[in-house]
């Protein structure tokens, strides 16, 4: 079982790799309606950032960037998966495997706790992720 303190960092990092991905991401992005979508989510992806962090320095915690194998990898993988196709159908479909990644990677975290005062703020990313696949797919063509 991992402490509350790692579940916290945890939800930050997971909100800064939606940051991080969709800043890749919108360089790739030619059709203006794409755009806009991602620049919402990012957005939100920030906004929930900001809010992870103010939990962080509340506890006491610095908040750590991700770890640079991790980003360089994202960074890695959207090159070589819009080489070829960058269309919107193909970025949205990159943009909802992203998000499943999240959910489930939150979602393990949060069961290898008992029930904590990080419940209520790892849902609410998860809610958050949910929301942005159902906003991407109608892109998916």
């Amino acid at each position: 079982m991992e402490k509350p303190a790692d579940f916290l960092a945890e939800i930050y990092r997971g909100a800064k790799m939606g940051v991080e991905t969709i800043d890749t991401v919108l360089n790739k992005v030619n059709d203006p309606k794409m755009k806009e979508e991602l620049i919402r989510e990012q957005h939100d992806f920030r906004k929930f950032e900001m809010k992870a962090m103010e939990e962080l320095v509340k506890n006491n915690q610095e908040p750590k960037d991700l770890p640079a194998m991790q980003k360089m990898g994202a960074w890695m993988g959207i090159q070589m998966n819009t080489v070829v196709d960058s269309s919107p159908s193909h970025i949205a479909d990159l943009m909802i495997q992203g998000n499943n990644m999240g959910i489930v990677g939150i979602t393990k975290t949060k069961n290898r706790h008992t029930p904590c005062k990080y419940d209520a703020l790892a849902d609410e990313l998860v809610q958050m992720q949910q929301r942005h696949i159902e906003q991407l797919k109608p892109f998916l063509k």
